[in-house]
């Protein structure tokens, strides 16, 4: 299939969309330096054409005590058929937020986000006593931190921007109102005050203070486009590394590096499984070896080994149901 060809403005629209989707038109006109008209007009066309799949927020958990436990799978003896399932009954179970279809060492990944080990494990004993049948292999671990950068890899832009999801942690109590916005929010992170008031039965005004109230307090920490990058000729990559060294200067060393590459777009510091991981997007494989070379050469005594495997789908993407 041949890659949807996106134009100057859209890769800078789509850019400035990265890490604040919820922008107002006027807003991301001015960063990208054009007319109001021409920005709505690209964002239309942009998810008419499913470049764009949706927005959502972005969400701190830790910032309500909860812990992000992420499940990796081994498959085995399950047909197209019952993957597609398997996927489906993912999706649908209210405390899975995150689902992706990989290649590589595993073939699938879950995320549960949780207030403590016994409720995780619930789900996992459930999930493993319906499908345990299917899996070969299962790795555990828990992601304490997560960097998100812009979407340099669109326009090569140099910006050291991001926002960094679980480096501090709270517990945030939410009233029944933050949750129903919450849940609101992370389906649809462009969704209008507006909008909002009408389904809850409140002013704008009082919508919006809300919403400025859950970023003030870090629960919301951004706002995420989701883009299609299979449609634009983008393959997505988690690298995992084993690290000989992992003091906190070399572990800034190397996230230094790493946010210097416009194709990174993930840092992740996780506890089980490996010492460090990273996500890119890169349009062609000599790009993606050229990255890994580099890699090698400048952390060869650090870098014990690595991991790498494609991310071909993310049919859930922080999508919150039930908490």
């Amino acid at each position: 299939m041949e890659a949807y060809r996106l134009t100057d403005k859209d890769r800078r629209i789509l850019y400035e969309l990265s890490l604040d989707g919820r922008a107002s038109i006027t807003e991301i006109a001015r960063r990208a330096g054009l007319s109001k008209q021409v920005v709505s007009y690209r964002i239309d066309l942009l998810e008419k054409n499913n470049v764009i799949l949706g927005y959502h927020a972005i969400t701190n958990i830790y910032m309500l005590g909860k812990t992000h436990y992420r499940v990796f799978l081994k498959l085995q003896n399950m047909s197209a058929e019952k993957e597609d399932e398997f996927v489906a009954y993912l999706k649908n179970h209210p405390k899975i937020v995150w689902i992706a279809s990989l290649e590589g060492y595993v073939d699938c990944a879950y995320l549960v986000w949780a207030d403590n080990i016994s409720e995780f494990e619930a789900v996992y004993d459930e999930i493993d006593r319906v499908w345990g049948t299917y899996f070969q292999e299962k790795q555990l671990s828990i992601a304490t931190r997560i960097e998100y950068l812009k979407h340099s890899y669109l326009t090569e832009a140099e910006d050291a921007h991001s926002i960094v999801f679980g480096d501090c942690y709270e517990h945030h109590a939410l009233d029944a109102l933050d949750k129903a916005l919450l849940g609101d929010l992370t389906t649809d992170a462009r969704v209008s005050l507006v909008e909002l008031a009408n389904r809850h039965g409140m002013s704008a005004k009082a919508i919006k203070k809300r919403i400025d109230d859950l970023i003030a307090k870090r629960i919301i920490i951004g706002f995420n486009a989701k883009i299609n990058h299979t449609l634009l000729g983008f393959t997505h990559r988690k690298i995992s590394l084993n690290l000989n060294d992992v003091s906190q200067p070399t572990i800034d060393r190397l996230s230094g590096y790493l946010r210097s590459n416009p194709n990174v777009i993930f840092l992740v510091k996780p506890i089980g499984g490996h010492d460090f991981e990273f996500e890119i997007m890169t349009e062609t494989n000599e790009a993606f070896h050229a990255l890994v070379k580099d890699l090698r050469s400048r952390f060869a005594d650090e870098i014990k080994d690595l991991g790498v495997f494609i991310i071909y789908s993310e049919p859930k993407s922080g999508q919150l149901q039930d908490y």
